[in-house]
């Protein structure tokens, strides 16, 4: 494949031709406004999970393969063991739920109510 010789003219580029927006809406000035109100304050990062709320969702986790091991096993039936792992999921699922959301709504941010100038 041999190249075509050089003229010394540049190559022609393509270029992206401008098109007009209809979408844009017109310019118009910015006009400040005091914010008034309570003020929120950024939140602080979630803290990690207690040692009682990680040993509850551990055993809520591991109840249904135990309880299967134990009805394989004989040592309890299997109805026996259906049961006690659906109530024993629930249960501990709703503590391990209700850990975690005491632990999310201590890290939510604060408000801090308006200054009252009446003070003053």
């Amino acid at each position: 494949m041999t190249n075509a010789p050089s003229t010394g003219e540049p190559e022609p580029q393509w270029r992206q031709p401008s098109f007009p927006s209809e979408n844009e809406p017109p310019a118009t000035p910015v006009e400040s406004t005091v914010a008034s109100g309570s003020v929120i304050l950024p939140a602080t990062p979630t803290p990690p999970p207690s040692v009682v709320e990680t040993v509850v969702k551990t055993v809520a986790g591991v109840v249904w393969p135990v309880m299967i091991v134990l009805a394989i096993m004989g040592v309890m039936g299997w109805w026996q063991a259906i049961i006690v792992a659906i109530v024993a999921s629930a249960v501990l699922g709703n503590v391990g739920g209700h850990l975690r959301s005491q632990r999310k709504a201590l890290s939510r941010g604060r408000r801090i109510p308006p200054a009252d100038n009446r003070l003053r």
